[in-house]
């Protein structure tokens, strides 16, 4: 009698865990539906892939175990969010050809500033040697540490912090009118500038956006949003603009659509695949919150998510080249 009661029992668990699951998904489907409506709600829209594959699986499972209802629902969970999801998700199913080296490169990475890996991300800065690099949470430590790599970049503005909220701009090409804001959150330093870079000035914005992590900093988030809008939509229309950093936000958010349709830019990654950054333990399931967000003057011919550095994020890679260049590069690689 043990042994089949005991495969009863294991089989009523598994059953148990496949309907928690399936309703565990449904609420973070509904509630990042209504992600408006405040902090947690917002949060749950930042999972869209991983609710998609884990409803494909709880599907197949309950088709399985012959639970229709709960394989409708969780099928249905992941038709929803993998569509959200698709434009991101494309790519890794699209067959490219390697991509023309060469092109201008900007490394932007959150250092976090509790981290003392400093020769891990020191060699790893030496082997990408990037024409530009956002450096966020830099700390004093930090800037010692890593003086024999940022040496090699003439041009910098950079402030440097006992808190997360350091950062600094490293460029191999001229900074001009270059100055520091908090974008209305004190403590906060981020970097506006103009760069002769790229056949011409870009104008750039390095920033560090408050942590959502609690309902007023998602506020604070906000905010800076709205100021970043603001600055990028009144900047010089002649100027190519490049947003880059740790944004705090994914691209399934609301507040980041609102953000690009109000400036008129995009996001470089969409084109290119997911490449989740935080938080870097949590392999494969990573999310996009570090970002290059360009306008229609530019292109971005490859991005991509760099090793592992010790940080909490991985670094993110992105080549840039002037829009008409990359509609060609494009073209001739992008079969």
């Amino acid at each position: 009698m043990a042994g089949p009661v005991s495969r009863r029992g294991v089989w009523r668990l598994l059953d148990g865990v496949l309907v928690t699951m399936v309703g565990g998904l449904c609420i973070a489907t509904v509630l990042a539906a209504a992600a408006r409506i405040g902090w947690l709600t917002e949060l749950a829209t930042h999972f869209r892939p991983q609710y998609g594959f884990l409803g494909l699986l709880a599907g197949l499972l309950a088709l399985a175990a012959g639970r229709r209802l709960a394989a409708t629902a969780a099928l249905g969970i992941a038709v929803v969010n993998l569509w959200i999801a698709w434009p991101y998700l494309a790519p890794w199913f699209a067959t490219r050809t390697p991509l023309a080296s060469g092109a201008p490169s900007v490394v932007s990475l959150n250092l976090h500033y509790r981290n003392t890996e400093y020769e891990r991300v020191a060699s790893y800065l030496q082997a990408v040697t990037p024409d530009l690099l956002v450096l966020a949470e830099l700390t004093p430590d930090w800037s010692r540490a890593l003086q024999p790599v940022l040496a090699g970049y003439p041009h910098a503005l950079a402030a440097s912090r006992r808190s997360p909220w350091g950062l600094g701009v490293y460029s191999r090409y001229p900074l001009r009118e270059a100055f520091g804001t908090d974008l209305g959150v004190r403590g906060s330093f981020n970097v506006i500038a103009t760069v002769d870079w790229l056949a011409g000035p870009v104008r750039l914005v390095a920033v560090h956006l408050a942590s959502p992590t609690r309902p007023r900093f998602a506020q604070a988030r906000n905010r800076q949003l709205e100021q970043l809008a603001q600055i990028l939509a009144a900047s010089d229309p002649a100027l190519p603009r490049l947003l880059v950093g740790d944004l705090n936000i994914t691209p399934f958010s609301p507040y980041l659509r609102d953000f690009l349709a109000r400036t008129g830019m995009h996001d470089a990654r969409r084109s290119q695949g997911l490449h989740g950054t935080w938080p870097g333990w949590l392999l494969p399931l990573q999310i996009p919150i570090d970002h290059a967000i360009v306008d229609e003057s530019l292109a971005a011919t490859r991005v991509q998510r760099g090793p592992a550095v010790g940080s909490d994020h991985y670094p993110l890679e992105v080549h840039l080249v002037r829009a008409q260049a990359g509609r060609k590069s494009g073209g001739e690689h992008g079969k």
